[in-house]
């Protein structure tokens, strides 16, 4: 099977339309490495049009995939606490309401007949409640990204998030030694799946570009093959 490592990008809203175009062409001219992107659903895909056929013929061409990443990318102050430092009421499905589950159940279904094909699903923050999970599994989709692992129906694939995704210079400067430890580690302790989380945020910063270019190129150096995520099972 080899080693593999995705490349994703989080927090895309569709309700940017052509500007996600934009976003996908310069990061794959940039990083030169198929690309996963995370799409939260804040409008329905048949509003865009132009994203909606580029999105198509990328995704049908091999060259991209797309993951359901929620509705709102946001959660209600309800929710418990102990997270909030990590999350930041971001958290979407965190929230048990069951309007909630059947608007997303809607959307999922709308965007399954317009590609013609199920996606993945990553709730924001990699986080939900267990009736959120169990509601997803019940969608039907091809995996499910929690933090540590994706969910291949009965089949779990510990895999690793080197992430950043903050705007605090201070998280940041935590964050990227928590990425580095996880890319030295999945290199030298034969870890075989590694995804790589670039968010909305970090497209701001030159810096970012270049730590994320820098953690590509070591897993390159020992061997990870880039690939769609879907690919990582």
């Amino acid at each position: 099977m080899g080693r593999l490592y995705s490349f994703a990008l989080h927090d895309l809203r569709v309700s940017e339309g052509r500007i996600i175009i934009q976003t996908i062409e310069k990061l794959r001219e940039h990083f030169q490495v198929p690309l996963t992107i995370h799409l939260v659903f804040d409008v329905e895909l048949s509003t865009q049009p132009e994203l909606s056929l580029y999105l198509q013929d990328q995704i049908h061409a091999g060259n991209l995939e797309i993951v359901f990443h929620g509705l709102t990318h946001t959660c209600s102050k309800n929710v418990p606490k102990l997270w909030a430092v990590f999350h930041k009421y971001q958290a979407e499905y965190l929230d048990n309401d069951q309007e909630h589950r059947e608007a997303t159940r809607k959307t999922f279904t709308a965007i399954a007949d317009k590609l013609n094909m199920r996606i993945g699903i990553c709730p924001p923050c990699w986080l939900a409640s267990r009736e959120n999970l169990d509601f997803f599994r019940s969608l039907g989709p091809p995996y499910i990204e929690t933090m540590l692992h994706l969910h291949y129906g009965d089949d779990n694939v510990f895999s690793p998030v080197i992430s950043l995704g903050s705007p605090s210079r201070l998280e940041v400067f935590f964050l990227k030694i928590l990425a580095w430890a996880i890319c030295s580690l999945s290199c030298m302790l034969g870890m075989n799946r590694v995804r790589i989380a670039m968010h909305v945020c970090d497209l701001k910063t030159q810096d970012a570009h270049c730590f994320f270019k820098k953690r590509m190129s070591r897993l390159n150096r020992r061997g990870f093959r880039p690939v769609l995520l879907r690919e990582l099972q």
